[in-house]
């Protein structure tokens, strides 16, 4: 009964109804967004390590985040390859520097990835065949989905990091979202020549188990057995510890964190203020349903369900929006923002809590309804 009248209200005024519906709408597409961006900065903080195949990796006791990792010598690779359980090891310089825009000649942020192509360090199929054409010296790879500031790079482009002439001999479709510009990829040789005073250390070091080895276990004896210079960490644990990093110590995850509380915050006033104006302007048939014997609970019940009717059908819509603005964020800032059933089902969620208690809050004003005022 409470669900037919909450219903019928809702048509009974369409162009009141078809404002607040925008209202709720808008508040669900501000959710979508920044929950989206809020994935893109998880997403982003571990986009570099996709890229890479291990199942553990070792890094330097300074090491803060992937782009800040502090380096450490080779030596602590081939000293873990001696431990059981470790099938191969496969080291890989990552070098944060500018690239010069072949169009503009300006500079800007570039993460170069310095590794032996034959070492095979990527999953595929993001490299596939592209790996032995980086063997020559001062060539590397392109990420075309990069910062559209990084300048048009197709394979036969040449651009310069550092001193040095570059050319790019093939490209590859990744984006790094926030955490840089862009990506490259090159060989050691090349990243030696980029920078001549390269002692030769290490940033990130991949470890691969043997089939069927316990993993923890590897990580273990590995602690143990290497110098505690370095750490080891699961590939599990070390990107859950960069997303942590990312979202809780860099400005912009902090940013788009709060965002995030911030939005179900507004969307929660915006709906209270839409059904708040409805209760108010419903006093007299709100008093009458009282009159009629309705209790007072089932008065707050018809709120309620007007409420989570709102959130319901303002939701469709809000969807259709975000998926246009999602795809719009992604083409022209190259973020990793993806609209998957998951984040649907949870922003649907988040939108009908927020608008219950939205209502339980304009659910308060119906006391003010009082039968006696029709007569």
């Amino acid at each position: 009964m409470g669900t037919h009248l909450a219903w019928h209200d809702l048509k009974h005024r369409r162009a009141r109804t078809a404002a607040a519906l925008v209202g709720v709408s808008f508040a669900i597409v501000l959710i979508f967004m920044q929950a989206g961006f809020y994935q893109a900065c998880k997403a982003s903080a571990i986009r570099i390590h996709r890229l890479l195949d291990f199942d553990l990796m070792v890094v330097s006791k300074h090491y803060s985040f992937i782009m800040e990792s502090s380096s450490f010598p080779p030596e602590r690779l081939a000293q873990a390859e001696a431990v059981d359980g470790v099938a191969a090891t496969v080291p890989v310089h990552l070098f944060p520097t500018l690239w010069r825009n072949p169009q503009t000649a300006n500079r800007y942020d570039l993460a170069l990835l310095g590794v032996d192509p034959s070492d095979h360090p990527f999953l595929p199929p993001t490299f596939g065949a592209l790996m032995p054409s980086i063997q020559p010296a001062d060539t590397v790879l392109f990420d075309r989905d990069a910062h559209p500031i990084l300048g048009h790079n197709p394979a036969g482009t040449w651009g310069q990091v550092e001193d040095r002439r570059l050319q790019v001999v093939g490209d590859f479709a990744w984006g790094v979202g926030f955490v840089g510009q862009g990506l490259a990829v090159a060989s050691e040789e090349t990243l030696r020549r980029v920078s001549p005073g390269d002692s030769g250390a290490l940033e990130l070091g991949l470890v691969r188990v043997e089939p069927g080895a316990d993993v923890d276990s590897v990580a273990a004896a590995l602690e143990q057995r290497l110098p505690p210079d370095v750490q080891v960490w699961t590939r599990s644990a070390i990107e859950a510890r960069d997303q942590r990093f990312f979202l809780r110590d860099r400005p912009i995850g902090l940013m788009f964190t709060s965002g995030l509380l911030l939005a179900v915050f507004i969307g929660g006033v915006i709906l209270f203020q839409v059904l708040a104006s409805e209760v108010t302007s419903r006093k007299g048939e709100l008093a009458t349903l009282q009159a009629l014997g309705y209790t007072r609970r089932q008065v707050y019940g018809v709120v309620l369900e007007q409420g989570l009717l709102y959130a319901a059908v303002a939701f469709l819509p809000a969807v259709a929006v975000a998926v246009v603005l999602f795809a719009v964020t992604r083409r022209l800032a190259r973020l990793p923002m993806h609209l998957g059933p998951g984040l649907v089902l949870a922003v649907f969620g988040v939108s009908l809590a927020m608008c219950l208690v939205g209502a339980l809050a304009a659910s308060a004003r119906v006391r003010s309804a009082d039968p006696a005022d029709l007569f």
